[in-house]
């Protein structure tokens, strides 16, 4: 693991407060992994709040949900944080907040596969940034399940989403942990915090005997890319997995802080995946804290409700995190199920120079994969060494770039390599 200047000082202790809705909504189907979701209604239809607007595409995909009523103006091609254009659905809100009507149900009551349809009904994906559709991850067949891990490792920098969400609403993710727990039936759950967060400790330490499992609390020592779910398996299990191997066949469930708050909203307050908590930080703004915000709102409408003004010239904006996010020059972009904050940092002028194969960034990879060989097996479109360098284990955590000397952008070198040879 790698120190990296956390910032998050400027937005520990503020409580989350309530991003106001936009008049325009930018939603869009696509998640970071799998099939688009499908439209279900068309331009000019009047949509109701919680409504499904868009259906799972396929195996790997999540339903899709209105987060306001109005009506659809637009279905078509908007801009993503990849740089990308991908389908989007466009409402245009009507401020009436008309809800879906639904059948109250008691949650205790339901099997476990009326946990898990529920959870799928609701379009619940991974909220710490993978977006991998949650239904499938809790469909674990016949593999026994030893260790359920919650993950409230928040090791980006800057980053206080799930720390706000776990001081405020840990009632509320204990009340999902033990949903999913006679789900998945584990022998055991740990809950990884990083140790500079210990102040939240004694939040969870009264719950600790009220889930029908033993839970138990690891403090992680302060390091990049600690929250990283191969890397948290390694911390709380000792075991070693490879990008590409089901958790669950090893007998690990990882499952974020946010993902696991979604499930209690989902299935005790009967409302879908259409909002989360975000952070809005960074060391190029004054303004900042964390915010509860809906799935579709433009960066645009939350800069102009902070009052927050971006200089493209001397502020650089990431979607994310600073390590793993994605630098945005559209403010259309918008808000997804895995977007964990919206930074405004120092625009660094980088002047890449030629590889000199210093090694650092070998001793950076959390893979212990060859960065720099990757790099130049990319630069020459080399598919067949692309693989055999097992660019398929890349975590995109950013290490390599980070300690790099001569500002090689190694990090978008591996995301175009992974969509030339299928890996994505």
């Amino acid at each position: 693991m790698i120190y990296i200047p956390a910032g998050k000082d400027k937005t520990r202790k503020r409580s989350i407060e309530t991003i106001p809705d936009p008049g325009l909504f930018h939603i869009s189907l696509s998640t970071h992994r799998g099939a688009a979701a499908v439209p279900v209604v068309s331009i000019g239809q009047r949509v109701k709040k919680h409504q499904l607007i868009a259906q799972a595409g396929g195996a790997v995909s999540a339903h899709v949900h209105s987060p306001a009523s109005g009506w659809v103006t637009d279905i078509g091609l908007y801009p993503q944080p990849d740089g990308s254009k991908r389908e989007t659905v466009v409402i245009q809100n009507d401020f009436k907040e008309t809800k879906e009507e639904v059948i109250p149900t008691y949650p205790g009551a339901f099997t476990s596969e009326e946990v898990i349809q529920a959870i799928a009904d609701a379009g619940i994906v991974g909220a710490g940034g993978a977006q991998f559709p949650s239904h499938i991850k809790y469909r674990t067949g016949t593999n026994r399940i030893r260790t359920f891990i919650i993950n409230g490792a928040e090791c980006e920098p800057y980053l206080t989403a799930d720390y706000s969400l776990m001081r405020q609403y840990h009632a509320q993710l204990l009340q999902a942990v033990a949903l999913i727990c006679n789900v998945i039936q584990p022998d055991q759950v740990v809950l990884a915090i990083e140790k500079n967060n210990k102040e939240l400790v004694p939040i969870f330490e009264p719950y600790l005997q009220s889930l029908p499992v033993p839970l138990s609390i690891l403090q992680l020592q302060g390091g990049y890319p600690q929250g990283s779910e191969l890397q948290l398996i390694r911390s709380a299990t000792g075991m070693e997995l490879q990008r590409g191997i089901i958790p669950a066949t090893a007998g690990v469930i990882v499952s974020n802080v946010g993902t696991l708050y979604a499930i209690y909203k989902a299935l005790y307050e009967h409302t879908p995946a259409i909002e989360r908590i975000i952070t809005v930080s960074g060391n190029r703004t004054e303004v900042c804290g964390n915010y509860k915000v809906k799935i579709g709102t433009p960066i645009s409408h939350i800069l102009q409700t902070l009052g927050i003004s971006v200089p493209h010239h001397k502020v650089q904006l990431i979607l994310g995190g600073p390590m793993m996010g994605w630098t945005v020059d559209d403010l259309s972009v918008s808000v997804s199920k895995g977007t964990a904050g919206i930074l405004l940092l120092e625009k660094r002028e980088l002047h890449p120079y030629n590889c000199i194969r210093c090694g650092y960034c070998v001793d950076a990879c959390p893979m212990r994969l060859m960065p720099f060989e990757l790099a130049e097996a990319y630069e020459n479109r080399n598919k067949s060494a692309l693989k055999e360098l097992k660019l398929a284990q890349c975590i995109e955590c950013g290490l390599c770039e980070y300690v790099c000397p001569s500002d090689v952008p190694l990090l978008e070198s591996f995301r175009q390599g992974k969509i030339l040879t299928n890996l994505r």
